[in-house]
């Protein structure tokens, strides 16, 4: 299923960070019915760089908004579309001239499709875009350096496996493989106790 959202004129967006500095934060960005929930940077950044690159395409977009292409239908409420997103789903922008109509800037971000009918909306949304981006940038935990996790599993593997004290009527502990993980580790000090 895809969703095409029309965006004529400016819009109304709003971008906030929810949970920071949490495993669950994530940067909400609406753009009138829309609301698209970005889960880590890197989806901020590339779903921002697609609408940086709709600035250059957008040139021959319109500088004045048509209501006529979004007008409201008789007994149906404005729709609304929501998605989450993480790990850069495919994401890209492409203009369409078509001789006799206006020009249509289209950009997709996953499962959204945004038609983008003038300069005004154009800007609204690299606006809400550019404020996302740089929200992520505070928002999420910093990527895990593996090489001190790596150094801290040493540290506990070092300290579980100790020599056993002189005098000790225990058998030496026998070293846990190198590749097991915190808790293989744990419960293997945990059984030796016993």
């Amino acid at each position: 299923m895809k969703a095409i959202v029309s965006l004529v004129g400016p819009q109304d967006v709003t971008v906030t960070a929810h949970r920071p500095g949490t495993d669950g934060a994530s940067v909400g960005v609406r753009i009138g019915g829309s609301l698209i929930y970005i889960n880590d940077l890197d989806t901020a950044q590339a779903f921002h760089a697609v609408w940086r690159s709709g600035i250059e395409q957008g040139r021959p977009l319109p500088t004045r908004p048509d209501p006529d292409l979004a007008r409201p239908v008789w007994g149906v409420s404005e729709p609304v579309v929501m998605m989450s997103a993480a790990d850069v789903p495919p994401a890209h922008a492409r203009l369409e001239r078509t001789r006799g109509r206006p020009s249509c800037l289209w950009i997709t971000l996953g499962r959204i499709v945004f038609a983008v009918h003038d300069q005004l909306a154009l800007r609204s949304a690299v606006v809400a875009f550019r404020q996302a981006e740089r929200l992520a940038a505070t928002t999420f935990l910093p990527e895990p350096d593996l090489s001190v996790r790596y150094r801290a599993e040493a540290t506990v593997q070092r300290l579980l496996n100790a020599p056993p004290r002189a005098g000790s009527d225990r058998a030496p502990p026998v070293a846990a493989p190198a590749a097991q993980s915190h808790r293989g580790v744990l419960r293997t000090a945990s059984e030796r106790a016993r």
